[in-house]
């Protein structure tokens, strides 16, 4: 009897303990100073654990709203994302620093950064109209309100690449609609490539896959 109440009290005791320890860890990943997750996010960022620094940065805006520390923390995990090839999530970091903290000091270069991550993406999109057509309307955008930008040469080169690319994949469709005999489709894509640009950059056509080529691609 004396050992059966021992064990049944160790056992409780055990359960108690761990019970115990789970709400001091619960207790210590909320309520912290914003110093807590700002160094959590550049800690998680420099050992690859993105996942845990975004869940960090959550934490900093939900419960620092206000904090200083926030567009620092922005920025870098938009370049954090941007180095890892996580386009979608660095541009979107990008984007939502220029509608909170962008001004006329910093605008142009995070718009430049929020360009350089769709153009990373666009390797992966060469067959996405839509990224490339509203990628050409970002850059076009940029060189609108930048026109003094010391990133401007980098952006005209980008929109070379993805006017090209927009090409390409006009005269794809083209192919397409040829093969189907369908004519007035085939020459409405093929007017929509930029013959000049074409004829005088002579680009390398893309490496179409072979699941592509069996699609009429």
């Amino acid at each position: 009897m004396i050992k059966h109440f021992s064990l049944k009290s160790i056992f409780m005791f055990s359960i108690c303990f761990f019970v115990a320890c789970g709400n001091k860890e619960n207790e210590a990943i909320y309520n912290q100073p914003a110093s807590f997750w700002y160094e959590g996010i550049f800690k998680n960022i420099r050992l690859g654990n993105l996942e845990t620094a975004d869940s960090y940065f959550s934490s900093l805006q939900s419960e620092h709203i206000n904090s200083p520390l926030l567009p620092e923390a922005m920025l870098a995990l938009g370049q954090a994302h941007l180095t890892s090839e996580e386009y979608v999530l660095s541009d979107f970091y990008f984007k939502e620093y220029l509608k909170r903290y962008g001004n006329d000091n910093n605008a142009d270069y995070i718009s430049y950064l929020r360009l350089k991550s769709h153009l990373y993406a666009f390797r992966n999109a060469s067959k996405d109209q839509q990224f490339m057509t509203d990628t050409i309307l970002l850059i076009q955008e940029f060189t609108e309100k930048y026109p003094n930008s010391r990133y401007i040469p980098f952006v005209n080169e980008m929109e070379v690449k993805f006017v090209l690319g927009q090409n390409e994949l006009n005269a794809s469709i083209a192919r397409v609609y040829e093969k189907n005999g369908q004519k007035e489709a085939e020459e409405i894509y093929k007017d929509r490539i930029e013959v000049e640009l074409q004829e005088a950059t002579k680009p390398t056509p893309s490496k179409i896959p072979w699941y592509m080529v069996l699609l009429n691609w």
